[in-house]
């Protein structure tokens, strides 16, 4: 331990340790850069990752949206459907997404319009039909008459006219003018005060049978549905 002395002939201190026993300073340290190894580095890269996967998986978890086919173009009904018709669109529909032609498979092949569709219009299930192999077209019948049980949309009719019997001669004909036709819907007709006029059955005809079934039309004559004798045995 250091000891203080008096010089000599003098009053003042003197400290007896030798110069080269003083204490040093000890060296600073060097800061020195993180590497891959760093714990801190490392916990810091984690937690980076973390935050950007969270913000994907509540970003998809948000999003509702579902693709679904829509028309590209104004498509009249009747239009065999091309996927050059249509265009893919994500939209938000909920429970309504399954009565839309969800665009995650393929569109179905040999199908037409049953309804005409507007540009960017979402394309219903319901407005797809198969190909009509035989060509038929959709007319609608007005008829004045209760329809038998078994007339039912999907079901097959015969149509008859009833002509001339309005005249004063008594004299008319019963002719049919379609047979075996398919009814693809009925529904009521209404008179301009909004009560009920009569039925009108939507029908699948031949197009030879369009030609009588216009002409009974454009004479008044008195139409009537009735089920075939297949749908009757039915």
């Amino acid at each position: 331990m250091a000891t203080l002395g008096y010089a000599s002939g003098g009053s003042e201190l003197t400290d007896p340790t030798p110069a080269g026993n003083a204490p040093q300073p000890s060296p600073a340290r060097r800061m020195r850069r993180p590497t891959w190894r760093d714990p801190r580095l490392l916990v810091g890269i984690v937690l980076i990752v973390a935050a950007v996967v969270g913000v994907i998986l509540l970003v998809n978890a948000q999003d509702r949206t579902v693709p679904v086919y829509a028309a590209d173009r104004e498509l009249s009904s009747g239009t065999p459907l091309e996927t050059d018709d249509l265009r893919v669109v994500h939209v938000q529909l909920d429970a309504a997404a399954e009565h839309y032609l969800s665009a995650e498979a393929d569109l179905p092949s040999d199908v037409e319009l049953i309804r005409p569709l507007t540009e960017g219009e979402l394309l219903p299930s319901a407005a797809l039909a198969s190909v009509d192999s035989q060509q038929r077209q959709a007319v609608t019948v007005e008829i004045q008459h209760d329809l038998a049980r078994s007339v039912q949309p999907g079901r097959r009719v015969d149509v008859w006219a009833a002509s001339g019997y309005s005249t004063q001669q008594g004299q008319g004909e019963v002719n049919i003018l379609a047979a075996a036709a398919e009814v693809t819907d009925i529904r009521e007709s209404s008179s301009a005060f909004g009560a009920s006029s009569g039925v009108t059955v939507e029908l699948l005809v031949g197009p030879d049978e369009v030609t009588d079934l216009l002409a009974a039309f454009g004479a008044g004559d008195a139409l009537t549905v009735l089920p075939t004798a297949s749908a009757q045995a039915d």
